[in-house]
């Protein structure tokens, strides 16, 4: 569907997932605004997964997440080998979280 990871990202934000969340240690927060979230008031909206070739740190997933007070936004993480164990537990949980 989009050609790149930065294709993906504008494409969202012009969706208006403008803001940008981040994980943290048992949350995901979004910077802008000075907030954590449990992934319980998360739902993630959209998925898009990219490898941009042979190198194994070029692989990425960028998610559009919508919180439950309304506020979208992306998160983008990288995997593979180079991804944090915790960080990757956070997004199993919210993706868990949305069966």
């Amino acid at each position: 569907m989009y050609n790149d990871l930065a294709d993906a990202v504008e494409s969202l934000k012009d969706k208006g997932f403008d803001h940008t969340y981040e994980l943290g240690d048992n949350c995901i927060t979004c910077k802008e605004l000075d907030v954590e979230y449990s992934t319980d008031n998360l739902t993630i909206v959209e998925t898009h997964s990219f490898d941009q070739g042979t190198d194994p740190g070029s692989e990425s997933s960028v998610y559009a997440i919508k919180s439950d007070n309304g506020v979208k936004g992306t998160l983008i993480m990288s995997y593979g080998m180079y991804v944090d164990p915790d960080k990757a537990k956070l997004i199993d949980r919210l993706l868990k979280a949305q069966d």
